[in-house]
């Protein structure tokens, strides 16, 4: 799947946040393994890209772009993945509730925190 919904990934995790770039596959996946949802945008429209950023404010959400992932938008859990092409769509939210930290998550209540910072490019501890 593109994005991956799942399988090797960095012994660190993202930290979960809104992002206006691209996160590394190998740092966003292990945040799904903790019982994140990913929002990832391609070409998305601002007004898009506005309700989206809304909805990734809570905990355990990443959200980023990822370009030439072939659709404007697309939601991953661990395993599971929805394209949708607008913010609108209905299941975005039953998306979100049915996953979020949801039963098919490896490790529930791991941290989403404290580890990859996408902004900087470095991990925790790292100067």
């Amino acid at each position: 799947m593109t994005p991956p919904a799942g399988g090797n990934h960095n012994q660190a995790w993202a930290n979960c946040g809104v992002y206006d770039k691209k996160i590394p596959d190998k740092y966003a996946v292990h945040s799904l393994e903790h019982g994140a949802v990913w929002i990832t945008t391609d070409k998305a429209s601002s007004g898009d890209i506005s309700k989206l950023k809304k909805l990734a404010g809570q905990d355990y959400m990443l959200m980023s772009q990822y370009p030439g992932q072939g659709s404007k938008i697309v939601l991953t859990a661990w395993g599971h993945q929805l394209k949708v092409d607008n913010a609108s769509d209905p299941r975005i939210k039953k998306f979100i509730d049915a996953y979020l930290q949801g039963p098919q998550t490896p490790e529930p209540g791991a941290a989403c925190s404290g580890a990859y910072d996408p902004n900087t490019g470095k991990l925790a501890g790292q100067m």
